[in-house]
């Protein structure tokens, strides 16, 4: 199973905080196409987290079982 946070913009047109998608593996390209044709998620400005951890989307990467991913959105410092 895959876990999915939404934070921000995300969240409120997923209408929940966070779901667990029965998924074994999948790339992350592929989980944001799911995730896009569920809420329209490419919609907003966001940054993608796996397992706590930034990444770019451009990576290929591939998910696992129990990978936590966080769709975050626009931050700055103060």
């Amino acid at each position: 199973m895959i876990t999915i946070n939404y934070f921000g913009n995300i969240a409120e047109a997923a209408q929940i905080d966070s779901e667990t998608l029965d998924l074994k593996s999948m790339s992350l390209e592929d989980l944001l196409e799911l995730l896009d044709s569920k809420y329209g998620i490419k919609k907003f400005q966001f940054q993608v987290a796996v397992n706590r951890k930034i990444i770019s989307t451009k990576q290929g990467l591939s998910l696992s079982d129990r990978d936590e991913i966080a769709l975050l959105p626009p931050f700055s410092g103060g």
